[in-house]
């Protein structure tokens, strides 16, 4: 079993390595996709949208079909402000457009809603009952990630920048409050152990939640499973 990701941006690249030691700790990291044997991954950042659409997947296409080793070419990419199937409707046309073809592996397009810091919210332990801060305050009166989908809200009407950049913020002013200081070169705590349980509870606990998350989980499972 051997897995090639292709994932967005510089976040995606730090934190997926350690997500995937504890949650598939049976398959290895490998540094050049000519290395895999068995059981073993490959991971790439494709640098952000569009780039991993227009430059990346094509020259991922041409690694697995050289390779002829792996069995999936997983795609992780951020909806941004479109929804799942919106997001895997615009990939698929991009590869027909293309006339991209997979000889002997699997594509799976894995969208983030609505990007991965979106998914971070989803830890319930990272609030206080009482906002340590007017900034908290105003972030969990705008919306309550704690007890409602992180993957549903949307910006303030004040905010200026995208429901991305919101969910960004909303982030790094709750782990402030924690004491951890977080950013996307830097994301610190999201990647730990306990973090990454807390997540998974969160998904367990509640199905009207962090769909997308929950079909990372899954396929991290499927894959365990076929080692």
């Amino acid at each position: 079993m051997n897995v090639y990701f292709l994932v967005e941006g510089k976040t995606e690249r730090k934190v997926y390595p350690k997500w995937l030691a504890h949650l598939t700790p049976k398959i290895k990291k490998v540094n050049n996709p000519t290395e895999v044997i068995d059981n073993q991954y490959y991971l790439i950042s494709g640098g952000g949208y569009p780039g991993i659409l227009d430059n990346h997947l094509l020259d991922s296409v041409a690694d697995v079909n050289e390779n002829g080793q792996f069995d999936y070419l997983v795609l992780i990419l951020d909806t941004d402000d479109q929804t799942p199937d919106e997001k895997i409707a615009e990939v698929e046309q991009f590869i027909q457009e293309k006339s991209i073809k997979l000889v002997a592996c699997k594509l799976v397009i894995i969208p983030q809603v609505i990007c991965m810091e979106t998914w971070f919210l989803g830890n319930g332990k990272i609030y206080s009952r009482v906002p340590p801060s007017a900034e908290c305050a105003a972030y969990a009166n705008h919306y309550d990630v704690a007890n409602s989908d992180p993957e549903l809200m949307g910006k303030s009407a004040a905010f200026n920048g995208t429901n991305a950049d919101f969910h960004y913020e909303y982030l790094k002013t709750m782990l402030r409050a924690k004491n951890i200081r977080y950013s996307k070169s830097n994301p610190q705590s999201v990647h730990e152990t306990y973090y990454i349980d807390e997540l998974k509870n969160r998904v367990a606990t509640d199905s009207t939640s962090l769909n997308s998350l929950s079909n990372l989980f899954k396929f991290f499972n499927q894959i365990s499973l076929d080692v």
